[in-house]
């Protein structure tokens, strides 16, 4: 009998109910054992893939700044361990919203606190319906994925990331260039600013969650 494979999800002790939610339906759907990782529970000790989501704001002392904003240091400490130990092992790793910003942390990379002090050229819609026009940037992975030159997405962030880490590129951004999407040159960690399991009933959001899966290693025969 087939091992199911396990994906790390990982959230907030008090919230990402609905984002859990919907991975954990469409992980159920596609017979992959999701678990959700919270700082309250304790580390999987085996997973073949880990999943950040979205969330409170990443605590700005990770990346230099001294500023009041609410965070949850314990998740971020979770968050970037459980990151180091994929990466090591080489699995691979998706990132929306707030986790693609965490991962950018993780290579070395800054953000910017707070997008509306950048003087944007054009509105920066904060919805939960896809509005925001995304520019695909060709010669990435991401492009070569979803093969298109844009899409239009969600947007639920008020940062940003300002400096890029190391061996990742940008592969999105849209009419602000604010960035919208990163992945490494070497490994299979790609990360989003949007929110794409609030759209999976969009083929192109859907075909991002589907592609993570099938980077996973092939299931284990008893």
């Amino acid at each position: 009998m087939a091992q199911r494979r396990v994906v790390a999800v990982t959230g907030s002790s008090t919230g990402s109910k609905k984002a859990w939610f919907f991975l954990r339906l469409f992980f159920e759907w596609h017979r992959i054992r999701a678990i959700f990782v919270h700082p309250q529970n304790s580390y999987p000790k085996n997973f073949d893939a880990l999943l950040l989501t979205g969330g409170v704001d990443i605590c700005p002392k990770l990346y230099g700044l001294k500023l009041s904003l609410q965070c949850e240091p314990e998740r971020d400490e979770m968050e970037l361990h459980l990151l180091e130990k994929a990466h090591d092992k080489g699995l691979p790793v998706f990132g929306i919203c707030r986790g693609m910003q965490l991962i950018n942390l993780f290579f070395g990379g800054t953000l910017h606190p707070e997008i509306t002090e950048l003087g944007l050229s054009h509105p920066h819609p904060y919805t939960p319906l896809p509005l925001k026009k995304i520019k695909i940037l060709p010669n990435t992975r991401l492009h070569n994925l979803l093969g298109c030159n844009s899409l239009k997405a969600n947007a639920l962030h008020h940062q940003a990331i300002d400096r890029l880490g190391q061996e990742l590129r940008i592969c999105a951004h849209d009419c602000n260039h604010i960035v919208q999407a990163i992945e490494h040159t070497k490994h299979p960690i790609l990360g989003v600013q949007w929110h794409p399991e609030y759209l999976l009933y969009h083929p192109l959001h859907r075909k991002l969650l589907q592609s993570f899966i099938h980077t996973l290693s092939p299931q284990k025969q008893n």
